[in-house]
């Protein structure tokens, strides 16, 4: 069997062996398909959000958003920030595949040919670096040594974010890498589909194998050295279980594509369930159950945890899900805490932002900031504010675009023919500065990357956030570029 290369298009082959092979394991799966009593909201499925493409990998960062490696031609990366997706287009990009957060605080996306640096500051932006033979891109991740570790065909590279012309790469014969994780017990676990095992490997190369007797898809890492190991190819579909130097323990779960997966907040494994639209929680023990209420036919394929909650790329739907409450169980009849130290005081107010004028809203691109002479608009223009506390300021400069309404959105003409004409805004450049408490004032330009945008109409997008994380209400101010 070949390994089936991920598209944005189901594996017809594997859904109807899926529908032919789940009726006997369906009624078990059922039977024990509860979540676990807690004291409190079980895992639901909360907010479903649109995307401008179908979504690849997720990754979160320390702020709380969740970013998104997007297969279409453009954007190709989004993010999710306070139930709001925006895209942004990476002219160092093409078709990204993985996506991480590296040590270096960046965001690290992988594709045929290399990888690619993006700062969550300016995620309109990035840098691109070759790595010879990474032909198939993956997953990526930060490995125990803290640097960055991909696979691709029979290779695997070590990535050092501060010099990745330093790379390394070490080569395990006869392997077909679908994915790697990084295990708590020191070493890199990488799935192999030709040779239907899982590769460990550590930080100098040498590895061991684990045969599986199947082709497995993705690995997550778990507790106490454990790993667990997606096997959608043949049916009964299954989730094996392993630890260094220990036989595969594998649960057998309905035929329905499970597929990425990841460690969950509540001491859980999650898998997504491509043709089923649903999701398996598997215990490190071994105890399965399944959790519904994502839209039907959307075609769950990754997801990421990040704390409490899970997010799931919906690949068919093109969209993106929160499950929510996904927290350590609490036994319902467990005796409250009484006692203690007091909880610490938590700062939960958002920052206040008021006063939000621009200098001028028609301007020429430049960067010296000049006054209007000779009938002639100025250059640049300032953005001014008050600050209520000590505050990163977070200006994105949106450009209005045509587009036409399909399916409830404004998307770009080339993806749809017909619908209505409809104006969307998309994101160009993104600033940021941090001030304290008072009045502030930050220049813009209108220039990236050392040009002029083009003539047009533009807005500003104006949040504010403080040392606790709290977010300010966004306010928006239009502003037009003219010719110089």
């Amino acid at each position: 069997m070949s390994r089936p290369v991920p598209s944005p298009t189901p594996m017809p082959r594997r859904s109807r062996r899926a529908r032919r092979g789940a009726t006997a394991l369906a009624l078990a799966l059922a039977a024990g398909a509860t979540l676990p009593p807690v004291a409190g909201a079980a895992p639901s499925v909360g907010a479903v959000l649109d995307l401008p493409a179908p979504p690849r990998h997720l990754t979160t960062t320390p702020d709380g958003d969740v970013w998104i490696a997007l297969g279409g031609t453009n954007p190709d990366l989004a993010r999710v920030h306070d139930g709001v997706v925006t895209g942004f287009a990476l002219a160092a990009a093409s078709f990204p595949s993985g996506i991480t957060t590296g040590p270096d605080g960046r965001l690290w996306l992988t594709q045929s040919g290399g990888v690619v640096r993006v700062d969550p500051a300016a995620p309109a932006s990035g840098t691109a670096f070759a790595i010879p033979g990474l032909d198939d891109p993956r997953r990526i991740v930060t490995g125990p040594d803290g640097n960055l570790w991909t696979a691709s065909g029979d290779r695997v590279f070590r990535i050092p974010p501060g010099d990745p012309a330093g790379r390394a790469t070490f080569t395990v014969a006869g392997m077909s890498a679908t994915s790697i994780a990084a295990g708590g017990d020191g070493h890199l676990w990488i799935t192999d589909f030709a040779g239907q095992r899982v590769v460990r490997m550590a930080t100098d190369g040498t590895f061991t194998t684990t045969a599986l007797g199947e082709s497995p898809q993705d690995v997550a890492a778990g507790p106490d050295g454990q790993v667990a190991i997606t096997g959608p190819t043949s049916s009964p579909h299954r989730i094996w279980r392993v630890t260094a130097g220990g036989q595969p323990d594998a649960t057998l779960v309905p035929a329905s594509d499970v597929f990425g997966i990841a460690y969950g907040g509540d001491g859980a494994y999650w898998s997504a369930r491509f043709a089923t639209a649903s999701l398996a929680r598997l215990t490190p023990s071994g105890e399965v159950s399944e959790l519904t209420g994502l839209p039907t036919g959307s075609g769950p394929r990754y997801l990421v945890a990040a704390g409490g909650r899970l997010w799931v790329g919906l690949e068919q739907s093109e969209q993106v899900a929160e499950i929510r409450d996904v927290a350590p169980p609490v036994p319902a009849d467990e005796p409250p805490v009484v006692g203690g130290d007091p909880p610490p005081v938590v700062d939960r107010a958002a920052p206040r932002v008021s006063d939000t004028t621009v200098l001028r809203r028609r301007f020429r691109a430049g960067r010296v900031l000049r006054p209007a002479r000779g009938g002639r608009s100025g250059v640049g223009t300032a953005l001014r504010l008050t600050l209520g506390e000590a505050a990163t300021v977070a200006v994105t400069v949106e450009q209005r675009r045509a587009g036409r309404r399909a399916g409830g959105t404004c998307r770009p003409p080339r993806r749809t023919r017909s619908g209505r004409a409809c104006s969307r805004w998309v994101p160009v450049q993104e600033l940021r500065r941090t001030a304290a408490a008072g009045r502030v004032s930050i220049h813009l330009d209108g220039r990236r990357r050392g040009r002029a945008l083009p003539a047009g109409a533009y807005r500003l997008r104006v949040l504010a956030i403080d040392a606790a994380g709290n977010r300010s209400p966004v306010r928006t101010r239009a502003i037009r570029i003219v010719r110089r």
